[in-house]
């Protein structure tokens, strides 16, 4: 029976081609985007699962409330051994500091620089995280200073098909470290990205500060502390036994710090903590990949019940030979199985060959094995079950129940075969989607332009910004300055901490001369020599610059500073002295312009500009944009003389801003390229229904041109219907678009308002995507001869 089904099938396909190729190519391109938008929230959704036991591991965060709530993955570098030594909540407890971009010198000529960085992490870190041993053992000597153990493709990397085990390697140009193991790749999805882990003892060499068991004072983004919970024992009665750690080890301290437990499965979504990948992020990823299967089954519906009237007669004929409701159900159901299930391995195909592509337009890494997980397939497999039941029930059903008598007269009206009543319906819906997420797209994308083209309150172009190489003293600071002024394209150089505006931010506390306790707000050090103004073309609006000086003595503070503090000027702030962090009695020698100190999701901070060289980390050197090439190579040329042994790296200010906002451009592209597919297959619905009706009135369109009628009077005939559809749908997806926007606007604290220009642009794309799907059809059936149609009924 069902081989009969399927060869009937096929045959009414083959006499039906337009209405097969249409919804083939519909379904194919739902269920790629599908497929590929679960896996991307696959990939995403597994970040950290495969360490055993990982609903167990937490990361220990810091909570700081100053006048605000701030958030820091880092903790002060004693509490791991505190935690350690005062309570038996652990199974394991293990401190890791993580430097970015660091050199590693393999020998004289190789020299490469990580961006993962380097993570120094205790022994227990091991037992805590799933990450198996290749060739080595874990023991005791990884206790000892000096020790790594480095990934697989590291070792291939910097050894080839040599034996990495007992080389030894330099850590940016400082610290010597001996590898004593191997370790397996480890999964594109996972948080801890370093592939080089020093022992955490190479501090004392390296930046001994983080051993220090009194080292309360700060919290440092780099150090990070995880904690793996005995069975039973619940988050919240460690967090209780860490209350009183600042009040003991910080009592001094003007902020109410409080450290919580971020559970490992939370650390790559939450963003107050740095999760690059909020979780309503892969909501709507995942609701688009609805709305275009819906779509395609609803574009397969509409031309089902249009194809319904040309198939009264099989109807009839098949039911007065015997055949019964439930044999033509089937048999209707067998051949939208069929298109179904071509579609759908058409569409898992197709999604194998693009993910390449999807893995470098988002610079993202999902393996192609994941097509063989058992959740794709179960994915893969639900979408062909549901396509096929969606798109052919309804059509299935109705063709089912037709009498024969009625069905073989012609008698049935339009309506009764599931006419526009229906099909208005079901146009209107997929109307409603393609708005909302031409809405959605023009709202991101003015959000992104507002991003790119505000007015930060600084220059962001042509600023090149070089790390400074370890080891550079204060004096080679200053000669480095100085040959690359001498370079002609050279306008300016500041020797810094880093840009106005970036994610190396120092927040601390400061108190006024005078006053016993610090002020409830924190301020933003932005550390920069006394070229820091001219070099980002900051305003001063009262007072002066700080002078050349090799301490922190002067200090330049924003407009926003000032109004913490309740000065009613600017120039009321001058003269006044402070304490920052360990600095005593600066003077404030001017007040700036406020400008954005970090991304467009933040408001501006108190910020304080002064000459604290100890976190002199970058220069930033503005050029001249002309002939570019040859300005970094004398950069590289004055870098090479001085720091031979230093692999010479630079960015430019305008694409570390751009980072700010990588999560939301990867959203933005996805939602162009599915809002396309999604009106690429609206337009295909479209026009196969139109079709139909140009086929289905063309006696009408005869008459009515034998009596007078124009060419336009024939092209309104088809238009008005789907104008008023258009219009509908528009005033159901205008309030809804409106409610979505504002709340993923919410994240930003500088935001376009939605101007009413934004949902006329969207109804204007609508618009024309509806007349050129309609138009040409609709324009040939009114320059048809009257004649040949009303012959042709």
């Amino acid at each position: 029976m069902l081989r009969n089904y399927l060869k009937i099938a096929w045959r009414t396909l083959k006499r039906n081609k337009t209405y097969g190729i249409i919804n083939v190519v519909g379904l194919t391109l739902s269920i790629t985007s599908c497929i590929l938008l679960f896996s991307f929230i696959a990939f995403h959704i597994d970040f950290d699962g495969f360490h055993e036991n990982s609903n167990q591991v937490y990361r220990i965060v810091t909570e700081q409330q100053r006048e605000t709530l701030s958030y820091q993955k880092g903790v002060p570098s004693p509490l791991g051994d505190v935690v350690r030594n005062e309570f038996d909540f652990e199974e394991q407890i293990a401190r890791t500091v993580t430097f970015d971009e660091l050199q590693i010198n393999v020998n004289q000529d190789l020299k490469f620089i990580e961006d993962e960085g380097v993570a120094l992490v205790e022994p227990s870190y091991f037992n805590i995280f799933n990450f198996p041993l290749l060739e080595g053992r874990f023991t005791d000597e990884f206790k000892e200073p000096s020790k790594a153990y480095i990934t697989e493709s590291i070792a291939k990397k910097y050894f080839g098909d040599v034996d990495a085990i007992g080389k030894t390697m330099k850590m940016d140009n400082s610290v010597n470290f001996t590898v004593i193991g191997i370790l397996k790749d480890l999964p594109n999805n996972t948080s801890q990205k370093a592939e080089i882990y020093l022992s955490y003892a190479t501090l004392k060499e390296y930046n001994d500060w983080y051993i220090k068991s009194d080292s309360w004072g700060g919290i440092s983004s780099n150090m990070q502390c995880f904690i793996k919970l005995k069975s039973g024992v619940n988050p919240e009665q460690v967090e209780a036994a860490m209350a009183p750690f600042p009040e003991r080890y910080r009592p001094n301290s003007s902020n109410v710090h409080t450290y919580k437990l971020q559970p490992l499965s939370d650390m790559h979504f939450n963003a107050n903590y740095g999760g690059p990948m909020p979780k309503r992020t892969l909501w709507t990823l995942g609701i688009i990949g609805v709305f275009l299967m819906i779509s395609a089954c609803l574009n397969f519906i509409n031309l089902a019940t249009a194809q319904v009237g040309n198939r009264l007669k099989e109807v009839g004929v098949r039911k007065s030979l015997g055949s019964k409701k439930g044999q033509l159900f089937w048999q209707f159901m067998s051949e939208t199985a069929l298109i179904a299930f071509s579609a759908t391995c058409l569409g898992f195909a197709l999604a194998f060959m693009l993910l390449p592509s999807l893995n470098e337009l988002f610079n993202s890494s999902i393996s192609s094995s994941i097509f063989l997980d058992i959740r794709i397939l179960a994915f893969v497999i639900g979408v062909f079950i549901f396509s096929t039941i969606v798109s052919g029930g309804y059509p299935g059903l109705l063709l089912s129940n037709f009498k024969p008598i009625a069905a073989l007269k012609g008698k049935l009206a339009q309506v009764s075969v599931g006419g526009f009543n229906l099909r208005r319906s079901l146009i209107v819906v997929q109307f409603v989607i393609s708005q909302v997420l031409i809405i959605g797209m023009l709202i991101i994308i003015k959000q992104m332009q507002f991003n790119q083209n505000v007015d930060l309150g600084f220059d962001k172009e042509a600023i090149i910004n070089i790390p400074v190489a370890s080891g550079m003293e204060m004096s080679d600071l200053k000669v480095f300055k100085e040959r690359i002024s001498a370079i002609p394209t050279v306008e300016s150089s500041t020797v810094c901490l880093g840009a106005p505006s970036s994610d190396g931010n120092w927040g601390t506390s400061i108190r006024f001369k005078g006053k016993t306790e610090p002020e409830i707000f924190s301020m933003n050090v932005k550390a920069g020599d006394a070229d820091y103004v001219k070099t980002f073309g900051l305003e001063i609006l009262a007072g002066r610059n700080i002078s050349v000086s090799d301490t922190a003595n002067e200090l330049l503070i924003n407009e926003t500073f000032a109004k913490k503090m309740n000065y009613t000027t600017a120039q009321e702030a001058i003269g006044k002295r402070l304490k920052v962090a360990s600095v005593d009695n600066m003077e404030i020698v001017g007040v700036v312009k406020d400008f954005h100190d970090q991304s467009m999701h933040s408001d501006i901070s108190a910020v304080g500009i002064g000459s604290f060289n100890d976190v002199y980390y970058n220069f930033a050197v503005k050029v001249n944009p002309n002939n570019m090439s040859q300005t970094l190579k004398d950069l590289e040329g004055v870098w090479a003389s001085m720091n031979p042994d230093a692999v010479f790296t630079y960015q430019f200010v305008d694409e570390v801003l751009a980072t700010f906002y990588e999560t939301e451009q990867t959203i933005l592209k996805l939602i162009q390229i599915f809002t396309l597919i999604a009106l690429l297959i609206g337009a295909m619905g479209l026009y196969g229904l139109i079709s139909f009706l140009v086929e289905r009135k063309t006696k009408e369109i005869g008459v009515r041109k034998v009596l007078g009628s124009s060419n336009s009077a024939i092209l309104w005939l088809f238009g008005k219907e789907f104008s008023v559809l258009l219009i509908v749908s528009f005033v159901i997806a205008a309030p809804i678009s409106w409610w979505l926007g504002s709340k993923w606007l919410e994240d930003f604290t500088f935001q376009i308002p939605i101007k009413p220009s934004l949902f006329i642009i969207a109804l204007a794309i609508s618009a024309l995507i509806a007349c050129v799907s309609i138009g040409f059809k609709s324009f040939r059936a009114a320059l048809m001869n009257p004649v040949e149609s009303l012959r042709s009924e």
